[in-house]
């Protein structure tokens, strides 16, 4: 039991950080701007990690090592100096949509799992641009600076939706796959 256990850990483990190896993409192909697996590395957690601790450990690992690397190598015009990769209002908006996996993906069916790719890429939009505005840089504190910063969000808000149904079809399908193959992956 417990072999089987460590192995569908190992599993989740490694299909995640293979789908966090594709957030490179927008390294070398720009005009994929918010074309990432983020969203899904978070449901995927919430949905698969029976030790919920584990679905904000492991996703919020991934995420935070790859923010390293891309600050750091790929993005250093932008960092001008050491970036630690923790961007609070991301986490959070992160921390809500592996809670929309926990809650809406208990049973993970094609319904459940367009309901919580909407609703997370929703809400990551929301919360995201909303922290944006309040952190008073880039608009003004007003309704206009409001309006203009979700407006000037929307055209990212496709390629999220898009690569949050794209990377789910692989993720879920790829373990969905792998459990229905071997019942080592399934809880017993």
């Amino acid at each position: 039991m417990k072999n089987s256990i460590n192995l569908r850990f190992g599993v989740l483990v490694a299909i995640i950080l293979v789908a966090t190896a594709f957030r490179f993409l927008a390294v070398i192909a720009p005009t994929l701007s918010n074309f990432s697996p983020v969203g899904t590395i978070a449901l995927f957690g919430g949905a698969y990690f029976t030790k919920k601790q584990w679905a904000f450990i492991v996703p919020f690992a991934a995420l935070w090592l790859s923010n390293l690397v891309l600050n750091n190598v790929f993005y250093k015009q932008w960092y001008p100096t050491f970036s630690f990769g923790f961007e609070p209002s991301v986490f959070i908006c992160f921390a809500l949509v592996v809670l929309i996996g926990i809650v809406i993906l208990k049973k993970v069916t094609i319904e459940s799992l367009l309901t919580a790719n909407v609703l997370g890429t929703i809400v990551f939009f929301v919360v995201s641009n909303f922290l944006v505005w309040t952190g008073g840089k880039m608009y003004p504190q007003t309704f206009e600076g409001l309006v203009s910063c979700y407006t000037m969000a929307l055209p990212f808000l496709q390629n999220t939706l898009v690569s949050n149904l794209l990377f789910s079809a692989i993720m879920f399908g790829a373990f969905e796959y792998a459990k229905s193959t071997s019942k080592v992956l399934q809880l017993q």
